[in-house]
């Protein structure tokens, strides 16, 4: 009976043993595997953690000079060199990436780390809208519709109209012509024997100051003409620039008429910029870090080196020198001077009548009475243009213009264009209306979006480019953003993968 009870009690005491056994090992197992989970967690955000710290890393180091000049950040992928060098990238994430780990508790449990896979978003794109994102950061806020769609048009139509009415004049000019059949001997000889009325002719004087340079007609006496020249051809986005002066016979109509057909096209509103609220206050930005042909007027703590100095005006024709880009931004300046200058002559009844005065002379003389409307209408052409090269001088001198004049506002009279000397272009002391800067917006805001930001990004390159250690930049291999996977093999048997982006 004893030796049962002691067998029953054994019993009892080996099921506790087993069952504490089983309870040891459960509890074992829950805590082995609570600590590999709390390894695995552990590991993974120090992976996570390494991996923004690795991009983060790389884009800290920003293109300064970008930064300070033009208000951009980007890396440069090329460091320095003219290709984009992803694997050298790469090696820099790895590294970064790589260095956190070990600077983690749990290295111990990360044994081997890869860069499985890196994407990047560049700086310049098809649309431009990564470097629009920065140019017009606080600037879109500023930026207000100025009907400039609305002037435009008006400029066409005024063109247009100018050289519509010079055509009817020539055509009723023939007209009349054909009609008159013959002249008797006695008018002839009344008319030889009559003393005729002598004029200067306006538009051979307007004609040989043209005939000098248009930088000689429609610049200052004491504006001194920057002859700074620069190579573009080892750009990231290389093109060919603009030249558009043009030869004017003023005593011609069909180079008058010429004149017209080349200003039409500036005034294109097809050719216009259809953009955004961003496209204007890029245009904006262009005036703030980008130098003019009348900077110099202001005072500025800029001290930049460039590599030429008319910036803007390179942005709109694309010259290599500055002389170049000044002829070409003032020859479309005079178009849309003179076109207004004309508009506001036709308007005038004195003004009018004044020059058919001297016309009626002027064809007498000739003894081409029927061609008076035609030589009329030259001769107010050249008083619009004379009086366009007087804006000009005015523009680049700091003053003012307005887009539609006055007789108050109106420089030359008539009988100063009947004894006109260059001397008498300077003068206009506007102090109402547009600034030469004025005038550059509007052609910048219709110029071709795509020409207008590349010329732009050629100007940011050779200017960082002028210091040693930016020899080779190119903005072409400009990073914006970056995305990147890591792969990770942890201690407790498991691969993680991390995934992080970032950008400015």
């Amino acid at each position: 009976m004893i030796e049962e009870d002691k067998t029953i009690k054994n019993f009892y005491s080996g099921q506790i043993t087993v069952f504490m056994l089983m309870l040891f090992m459960i509890v074992s197992s829950l805590l082995i595997a609570q600590y590999h989970s709390a390894v695995y967690y552990a590991c993974r955000a120090d992976s996570e953690r390494a991996g923004r710290l690795s991009v983060d890393s790389l884009l800290a180091g920003y293109v300064k000079p970008l930064k300070e000049r033009y208000q951009i950040l980007a890396f440069d992928g090329g460091f320095g060199e003219k290709e984009f060098s992803q694997e050298k990238i790469n090696g820099e994430l790895l590294d970064v990436y790589k260095k956190n780990i070990q600077s983690s508790i749990d290295k111990k449990n990360i044994i081997n780390s890869t860069l499985d896979e890196s994407l990047f978003t560049m700086l310049i794109e098809n649309d431009w809208r990564f470097l629009l994102r920065e140019i017009t950061l606080n600037r879109v806020e500023f930026v207000r519709e100025d009907g400039l769609e609305t002037l435009m048009k008006m400029l066409k139509d005024k063109n247009n109209e100018a050289s519509d009415s010079l055509q009817e004049e020539r055509q009723e000019a023939e007209r009349a012509s054909r009609e008159e059949t013959s002249e008797s001997e006695e008018d002839k000889e009344d008319g030889e024997n009559e003393e005729k009325e002598h004029v200067d002719d306006p538009r051979d004087i307007v004609t040989d100051i043209w005939d000098r340079g248009i930088l000689y007609a429609a610049c200052p006496g004491e504006y001194q003409i920057s002859d700074k020249e620069c190579s573009m051809g080892d750009v990231s986005y290389p093109e060919s620039g603009q030249e558009m002066q043009g030869e004017i016979d003023f005593k011609d109509e069909e180079s008058i008429q010429g004149m017209f057909k080349k200003w039409d096209s500036i005034f294109d509103s097809d050719n216009m910029l259809k953009g955004t609220v961003e496209d204007a206050a890029a245009v904006w930005y262009m005036e703030e870090v980008f130098h003019n042909g009348t900077t110099h007027l202001k005072d500025s703590s800029d001290n930049y080196e460039r590599v030429l100095e008319y910036e803007i005006e390179y942005i709109i024709a694309g010259n290599e020198k500055d002389e170049e880009n000044l002829k070409s931004v003032l020859w479309r300046l005079l178009a849309l001077r003179c076109v207004m200058n004309l508009s506001h002559i036709l308007l005038s009844p004195e003004k009018q009548m004044q020059v058919t005065e001297t016309a009626g002379v002027i064809g007498a003389a000739l003894v081409i009475p029927y061609f008076i409307g035609v030589i009329a209408f030259l001769l107010k052409a050249t008083w619009a243009f004379a009086e366009s090269l007087s804006d000009c001088r005015a523009l680049l001198r700091g003053k003012k213009v307005p887009i539609i004049k006055s007789d108050a506002t109106w420089h030359l009279s008539w009988e100063r264009m009947l004894s006109l000397n260059v001397s008498m272009l300077d003068g206009y002391e506007g102090n109402e209306g547009m600034t030469y800067e004025d005038y550059l917006k509007i052609f910048l805001l219709i110029q071709n979006r795509n020409e207008k930001y590349r010329r732009m990004t050629h100007l940011i390159e050779k200017n960082i480019r002028l210091q040693n250690e930016y020899s080779n930049f190119y903005l072409k291999n400009c990073i914006y953003g970056v995305q990147v996977t890591f792969q990770n093999e942890f201690s407790v048997g498991e691969n993680y993968k991390v995934q992080t982006g970032l950008s400015y």
